[in-house]
C-alpha cells in the first residue's frame, strides 16, 4: 500500500467519523486536536521528576479524547453524550499531573495545567455550549485547585483557558451557521425542483388538452362522415388534420420538454402572444365556430407574459371544445398599457367553479405569476354564457422596446 493511498484511506475513515458525530467540521481537525492534546501531555509528564507514575495520569487524558475515533457509529446515545466518557477521566488526569510540581525542566513553564485548554476547546465544539462551559467551569475550578502553587501562575493559564472557550464558541457558531446554510439551500432547492416540476406538468397539461380536443373534433367528423355515406375526401381530410394536430402536438411537448428542462436542449422557441393567431385558427379547421378580435400590437408583449396568455387561451378554447362541441366561441385580445384576453362560450350543462378542475387552478396559477386577475364562471347576467376574463395590469406588462 502507497503512502498516497494510506492518505486517502485515513482522510475517508476521518470525514467518515466527523459526518457520523454530526460535527460541520474539517476532517483533520479532529487529529490535529488529539496531536495538540498528545503533545502537552507528553511534555507535561517529561516535566516530572518521576515520569513513570504518571503515564498512567497521561493515558487518562489523551485516550478518551481520541476515543470518538473508534466508538462505533450505531451507538446513537454515545453520539450526543461522548462527554460521559472523557469528561471525568481528563479533569482526574489533569489534576493528577497538576498535584506534582514540573522540576525535571522547564519547571518555569509547567504545561500540566495547559492540558485542560485544547480539552476546552475541543469539548465546546464537540458537545455545544452548555455541556462546553461546565467542562471550562470545572476546569477552572481544577486549575485553581491544583496549579495554584505553579511557578509560572495561574493567571496565564486561566487566561488562556477563557480564550480556548471563547475560540470553541466561534467556531461552534460558525457550524451551526453552515449547518442553517445548508439546510435552507437543500429546501431551496426542493421548491425549486418542486416548482419546475409543476411548470413542465402544466404546460404539458395545457398543450395536450388542447390538443386532444382538436384531434377529438376532427375524429368525430370523420366518423359522422363515414357513418352518413359522405364525400370519403371529406373523411380523409378530417383523418389527416387529426394525424396532423398529433404530430404538431408530439413535436411541442418535446420542444416543451426541451426547453423547460435543465439541459436546455430545446432549440425552438415556446409560443408567445403572436401565436394565439395560429390557436384560433386550429380551432376553426376542427370545426369549431370561433370569432376572433384582436388590438394592439401583440409583438409587443414580452415572451413570459405572452405563453401566459397563450397558454390561458389555448386551455379556455379546450374547454369551449370538451364541452361545448360546434357551440360558437368568442375571443377577443386586447394590448394597451396592459393586456385583456376575454373568452365567451354559451354554457352547455353543469360547469365547475373557477377554484375545480386541474385545468381552471392552472389557469388562475398562471394568471398569479404573471401577476394578473383571472376571472372563471358562468355570466352573471342570465347564467348561459361561460366567460373567461384574464387582466395583466400595466405595471407588469414588459415591452420588448424597453428591453
Amino acid at each position: 500500500m502507497s503512502v498516497l493511498s494510506l492518505a486517502r484511506g485515513v482522510r475517508d475513515y476521518m470525514d467518515g467519523r466527523v459526518r457520523s458525530k454530526d460535527l460541520d467540521i474539517p476532517w483533520w481537525a479532529p487529529l490535529l486536536s488529539a496531536a495538540g492534546i498528545a503533545a502537552v501531555v507528553v511534555v507535561a509528564v517529561l516535566q516530572r521528576e518521576a515520569a513513570g507514575p504518571y503515564v498512567l495520569a497521561g493515558m487518562l487524558v489523551v485516550v478518551p479524547s481520541v476515543s470518538m475515533f473508534f466508538i462505533p457509529n450505531d451507538s446513537e446515545w454515545l453520539k450526543y453524550h461522548m462527554w460521559v466518557i472523557d469528561l471525568v477521566p481528563t479533569l482526574i488526569g489533569s489534576a493528577w499531573l497538576m498535584s506534582e510540581p514540573a522540576t525535571a525542566f522547564w519547571g518555569q513553564h509547567d504545561f500540566a495545567p495547559g492540558v485542560l485548554v485544547p480539552l476546552t476547546l475541543e469539548m465546546v465544539v464537540r458537545e455545544g455550549f452548555r455541556t462546553g462551559t461546565f467542562y471550562a467551569i470545572v476546569s477552572t475550578l481544577v486549575m485553581w485547585g491544583f496549579a495554584a502553587d505553579s511557578p509560572s501562575g495561574i493567571g496565564m493559564h486561566l487566561l488562556l483557558l477563557v480564550v480556548a472557550w471563547i475560540l470553541g464558541l466561534l467556531i461552534l457558531a460558525q457550524m451551526r451557521a453552515l449547518r442553517a446554510e445548508r439546510l435552507a439551500r437543500e429546501q431551496e432547492h426542493s421548491r425549486a425542483t418542486e416548482a419546475e416540476r409543476t411548470r413542465i406538468a402544466r404546460e404539458i397539461h395545457d398543450l395536450v388538452g388542447h390538443s386532444l380536443s382538436i384531434t377529438l373534433l376532427h375524429l368525430t367528423a370523420a366518423r359522422r362522415s363515414v357513418a352518413e355515406g359522405d364525400d370519403p375526401d371529406e373523411t380523409v381530410a378530417a383523418l389527416t388534420e387529426a394525424e396532423t394536430v398529433g404530430r404538431r402536438a408530439m413535436a411541442e411537448i418535446r420542444r416543451t420538454i426541451g426547453v423547460l428542462s435543465a439541459s436546455g436542449s430545446g432549440t425552438s422557441p415556446l409560443p408567445t402572444a403572436t401565436d394565439v393567431i395560429r390557436l384560433v385558427e386550429e380551432g376553426r379547421s376542427a370545426g369549431q365556430s370561433i370569432t376572433f378580435s384582436t388590438t394592439g400590437d401583440l409583438s409587443e408583449v414580452d415572451t413570459s407574459i405572452g405563453l401566459g396568455v397563450y397558454r390561458i387561451l389555448q386551455e379556455s378554447l379546450a374547454n369551449a371544445i370538451r364541452h361545448a362541441p360546434g357551440a360558437p366561441v368568442s375571443v377577443s385580445l386586447a394590448v394597451d398599457e396592459g393586456v385583456r384576453l376575454s373568452v365567451r362560450n354559451p354554457l352547455v350543462g353543469p360547469r365547475r367553479s373557477a377554484g375545480e378542475g386541474s385545468g381552471l387552478a392552472g389557469m388562475a396559477a398562471r394568471a398569479e405569476q404573471l401577476r394578473g386577475r383571472l376571472s372563471a364562471g358562468a355570466d352573471d347576467t342570465d347564467g348561459s354564457m361561460w366567460k373567461v376574463d384574464l387582466v395583466i395590469p400595466p405595471h407588469c406588462l414588459v415591452r420588448k422596446a424597453l428591453a
